[in-house]
């Protein structure tokens, strides 16, 4: 896994300076579709701040939906860890009253 992001991060942080350096110019980023030439929220940013902080959202809006569609594991996880737990407490906090079998004998009970 380490290697993997050794080979992968430098070209991909390469990519986000060119893209960066070659997209400097400002751009007017409108939220006001119904007017066009005096928008009522606007702002003037270089292209690549839009492009990266678009890209950030989409990584945080994935990871949170992941997140949240994984909750029946870490649920089921959670109950099985405490499951665990009560029976090895419950296991040594018992006697050992098991019988030892004598070899060469059979046990007749029953």
């Amino acid at each position: 896994m380490k290697l993997l992001s050794w080979i992968t991060l430098p070209p991909l942080t390469v990519a986000t300076l060119y893209l960066a350096i070659a997209n400097r110019h400002h751009v007017l980023f409108s939220l006001d579709p119904f007017n066009a030439d005096k928008p009522a929220l606007a702002l003037e940013l270089p292209l690549f701040a839009i492009v990266l902080v678009s890209v950030f959202l989409g990584i945080l809006l994935g990871g949170a939906s992941a997140w949240t569609r994984q909750g029946r594991w870490r649920k089921q996880a959670r109950q099985t860890g405490r499951e665990v737990k009560r029976l090895s407490k419950e296991v040594s906090e018992k006697p050992n009253n098991l019988p030892v079998p004598i070899a060469g004998t059979t046990d007749k009970t029953g």
